[in-house]
């Protein structure tokens, strides 16, 4: 019911939804330390009472705040401003506490809620709203235009069959109406798929499965192998991206043969960090411990229990994540929301989802494929009854319209399925889908079965050279022809770039296909020459990876990691002891640069058994050990980096590049606390001739500016720089500029700040995402003492999201430890405060980051002791995660009110930097100059030009002089 009025429960009716949700910021002070829950409910009492005197009606909606319906869209319009309007002028709850969605559309009534498309798009306009704003979809817009102030913000993916749609803000007075992009703009984090065909029906489904998402932490995809499980996750998460800021992760498990890599393979999907003296699946949930990210479990069926205790631990932290988990069969977890996943629908005759997908997919191997013949059309129709509208065996019929009729599939198919059927005449879906699987299989060429039964051992997809490794006698051109023609029978996927072509499988094809090459007794043999085929690549990718290739490398080996870890076992378990050797030393020794520390952790396994056999490439094994200092086995991984410098003494051992095993040990020494052993170590390293100075002079640098002999460690910052360029290796490459700009921040700021500029450039554009966070906080924490707290500001909430996405959780505490400081200069005393209480729980913070107990002096003589305390008893009450999330909430509002504050600040928007780069170009220095005035590459500085030309309307240099003229920057001196 809606204000005496009714919505007809089997007639649609044209309304405006209205939802609110909650923006959680914790703030000190009394609103803070009050009963949350008691806060809550009286707020949202008085929401309703404005919603019931604007003529609408509350209703319940899972996951959401408030949901609300109106016939009118004024009234729901009048009601949004009321109701944000409360929250301001109340003070109960933050400013900008509520994010406010508001759609118009056709909905049905059941049992008093509203539920369907035009309910989700209103959820959806809240969900990628900032507290305080209100947004409104075009067909609001439509309903109300002329009659208040609207900001169009663009198109936006709001779900429902239009999917994407204008999205308008409301600007009324008494609201706030600057706020940031909304959060679905930009490139959302994550590793999802991007699928290679149509979505074709399921909206229903879609509807449901996400309405369970937002209603419970744990929903589980069940249904037989190629109902579309892992197909309808992948959409599923698209469709709500913009609902989970911190991005859609899958995990898939189908390559994971062994139940005690469940654990690493999340970790390694999420890019999380080992950590010493936690178990792996605490440092997972830890490291997801207040973020907002959907989480997919592919596959879980044959590693369920491993499964079901990562997702259980990671569930009992990761408070503001969901996990969509896909299994034959459910999870048993408490808490777990099971959806059993439809086969398509069947009714409706030819315009019955099922055989549209039939259609669809026959077009795209007969191009102008319809079912205008009546007796095609009754044919497909009886093909997707035959086949239970399971989606994959309709594709594989589908596929085989390339050289077939409708008529001559349903006739082939007929007797063979009548068969299987069940003695009750139900269909056993199952069984429908193995023997599609299998008639498929059987019009096969022999050559084209052999390929499929070879494909099968991949884990995770392959290349052409790989399967050519693993097939006798192979032809390249051959092969890609066999390759061609199952991909057309959609046995085999293909997905191509620019730049290479990728095969893959579907789970329930190699699993049939896996069986086949084991009934030939073919199995173990493909599977040696599956292992043989990745540890040559891994050696190969390694040598490669030891100047410019390295991001080809480490690429292949994050594209690899399913087929190295399957390698890996079958190597341990078939006792070929070097070709396991090889597989983790080469995966470890690049693994690390990429932080998959799962590597590092097969070379450590595999020490006992490689050092009995003695294997050839023994000291390459125990160098990669040594990378278990950035994990937090220091110790041991100082011992096994030594053993490896004296094993390549030997004349029978392979070891790496001389000096390499030594500036491992090096490290482990530096983590173990012996600053004197670790310059000792380096500067022979440093002395060496030879591609290791790109990291021996560094390292050597980095010892001497920590012992704080600062003026032998600049006079080898331009060597330690140059012998990097000169390998040309992007991890040395950014790992000196850091160095370097840690040397250099001990006496001349402006330059170290320049250089991690660089730094900061030069890993994005490589993506050596290793020293973002570093870089990020260490710059942050100099501009903070030099008085920049913009670009402080700017630095410190992405450096503390790479520390918790790698779970590397010794530096995040570094990072959150600084930040007090920064509130301080930004005259947030309150925030600093919390804060300080918050890492009061944390003692290693005060031991990092000194000056905390000075920072904490301050904030308390500006705020006095009572209101001091009152703060840090607040910030006392926050875990890690909370505390991060608090801070980064408190710099985006900060950073907010210095933007607004610089509205009357530097002429033309410019920054600092563009403002030093104008003057040099006002006094007619080339672009190679001013790179070298600004130790800046030349790239970076026509860069900067191209940006000042935009923003002060400027064609040339002529005109940009005489700009920097009227505006009184020419003269000046460079900004410090």
């Amino acid at each position: 019911a809606v204000a005496s009025r009714s919505v007809r429960h089997d007639r649609p009716a044209t309304v405006t939804f209205l939802v609110c949700e909650r923006e959680t910021v914790i703030l000190p002070g009394e609103a803070a330390q009050r009963d949350r829950a008691g806060t809550d409910a009286s707020e949202r009492a008085r929401a309703r009472d404005v919603v019931q005197r604007r003529r609408g009606s509350a209703f319940a909606t899972s996951g959401g705040w408030l949901a609300a319906v109106f016939w009118s869209a004024g009234d729901a319009v009048d009601a949004a401003c009321e109701i944000q309007r409360g929250v301001l002028v109340t003070g109960a709850m933050a400013p900008g506490w509520l994010r406010i969605g508001v759609n118009t559309g056709e909905a049905t009534e059941h049992d008093g809620a509203f539920v369907g498309p035009e309910v989700d798009r209103a959820v959806r306009l809240a969900a990628i709203a900032h507290g305080g704003q209100i947004l409104l979809s075009d067909t609001t817009e439509a309903m109300i235009r002329g009659r208040v102030t609207l900001r169009l913000l663009g198109d936006y993916r709001l779900g429902g069959p239009r999917r994407r749609a204008a999205v308008f803000q409301l600007i009324a007075e008494g609201l706030p109406s600057e706020f940031p992009l909304l959060r679905s703009v930009g490139p959302r984090a994550g590793n999802l798929p991007v699928p290679s065909s149509s979505f074709i029906g399921r909206d229903q489904v879609m509807v449901d499965s996400a309405d369970l998402v937002r209603s419970n932490r744990l929903v589980t995809l069940c249904g037989v192998g190629g109902v579309g499980k892992t197909r309808l996750a992948i959409e599923l998460a698209a469709e709500m991206s913009d609902e989970f800021p911190d991005g859609m992760w899958l995990v898939e498990l189908a390559p994971v043969a062994d139940p005690g890599a469940v654990t690493a393979a999340v970790a390694a999907a999420l890019g999380v960090t080992p950590q010493d003296g936690a178990a792996l699946v605490d440092t997972v949930a830890d490291a997801l411990g207040g973020r907002r990210l959907l989480l997919l479990i592919d596959n879980c069926e044959h590693v369920l229990g491993p499964a079901c205790a990562t997702l259980e631990r990671i569930l009992a932290v990761a408070g503001d994540s969901r996990v969509v988990a896909t299994s034959r069969e459910r999870l048993g977890l408490t808490g777990e929301a099971v959806f059993a996943v439809p086969p398509l629908a069947l009714d409706g005759g030819a315009a019955s989802d099922a055989v549209a997908l039939f259609a669809e997919r026959a077009r795209s191997v007969r191009p102008g494929f319809g079912l205008q013949d009546r007796g095609a059309a009754d044919a497909v129709i009886e093909i997707c009854a035959t086949l239970d509208g399971i989606p994959l065996a309709i594709e594989l019929a589908a596929a085989r319209m390339v050289a077939m009729s409708a008529v001559e599939v349903r006739d082939r198919l007929a007797d063979r399925f009548r068969l299987f059927r069940s003695v009750d005449g139900r269909p056993e879906r199952q069984q429908t889908l193995r023997n599609a699987v299998g008639w498929s299989y059987e019009l096969l060429h022999d050559a084209e079965r052999e390929v499929l039964r070879n494909a099968s051992v991949f884990a995770g997809g392959f290349d052409l050279a790989a399967i050519i490794a693993v097939t006798d006698d192979a032809d390249e051109v051959d092969l890609l022809g066999r390759l061609d023609s199952l991909v057309s029978k959609s046995l085999v996927l293909v997905d191509q770039t620019e730049v290479s072509t990728r095969y893959s499988t579907y789970e329930t094809i190699r699993q049939f296909a896996e069986e086949q090459l084991a009934a030939c007794g073919e199995l173990v043999g493909r599977r040696d020459r599956h292992a043989t085929h990745f540890a040559g690549a891994a050696v190969t990718r390694w040598e490669g990876s030891l100047g410019p290739g390295w991001r080809a490398a480490a690429d292949w080996l994050e594209t690899e990691l399913a087929n190295l870890r399957a390698a890996f076992r079958w190597s341990v378990q078939r006792g070929a002891t070097a070709t396991a050797t090889d597989l983790a030393a080469h995966s470890a020794l690049l693994g690390f640069s990429v932080q998959l520390f799962e590597t590092v952790e097969w070379a450590e396994e595999l020490l006992p058994s490689a050092a009995a056999s003695a294997v050839r490439r023994l000291p390459r094994l125990y160098t990669a050990a040594g990378y278990a200092c950035f994990v937090g086995r220091a110790q041991v991984a100082t011992t096994n980096a030594h053993r490896a410098t004296e094993l390549e003494a030997q004349p029978q051992y392979e070891a790496c590049e001389p000096g390499y095993a030594t500036f491992i040990e090096a490290l482990g020494q530096v983590y173990c606390g012996n600053l004197d052993r670790y310059i000792e170590l380096t500067a022979t390293v440093a002395a060496r001739s030879g591609s290791n100075q790109a990291y021996g002079i560094a390292a050597y640098l980095d010892g001497l500016q920590s012992a704080g002999r600062i003026d032998e460690a600049l006079a080898l910052t331009d060597d330690a720089i140059a012998a990097a360029r000169r390998l040309g290796h992007p991890y040395w490459i950014a790992y000196t500029l850091w160095i370097v700009g840690l040397a250099y921040s001990k006496v001349d700021a402006k330059r170290a700040l320049l250089v991690w500029d660089e730094a900061a450039e030069f890993v994005r554009q490589h993506r050596v995402r290793f020293f973002e966070g570093f870089i990020g906080r260490d710059a942050g924490r100099l501009h903070t003492a030099e008085g920049e707290p913009e670009a402080a500001l700017a630095l410190f909430g992405p450096a503390m999201e790479a520390f918790q996405r790698a779970g590397n959780v010794p530096q995040l505490i570094i990072t959150l430890a600084s930040v007090p400081a920064l509130f301080a200069r930004v005259d947030r005393f309150e925030a600093a405060a919390t804060l300080l209480g918050a890492l009061a729980l944390e003692p290693s913070s005060a031991h990092h980051v000194p000056e905390l107990v000075e920072v904490g002096d301050r904030v308390r003589a500006r705020l006095g002791a009572g209101r001091y305390v009152q703060c840090t008893q607040v910030g006392a009450t926050l875990d890690r995660n909370e505390a991060v999330a608090y801070a980064r909430r408190q710099i985006e509002l900060a950073r907010r009110d210095l933007i607004e504050r610089a509205q009357q600040g530097p002429p033309g928007g410019l920054t600092r930097r563009e403002i030093d780069v104008l003057r040099l170009v006002a006094e007619g220095r080339t672009t190679q100059e001013i790179a070298e005035r600004l130790f800046i590459s030349a790239k970076t500085a026509d860069s900067h030009i191209q940006h000042i030309y935009l923003k002060i309307v400027a064609t040339n240099r002529a005109t940009a002089t005489r700009w920097a003229l009227e505006h009184g920057l020419v003269g000046e001196p460079l900004a410090t």
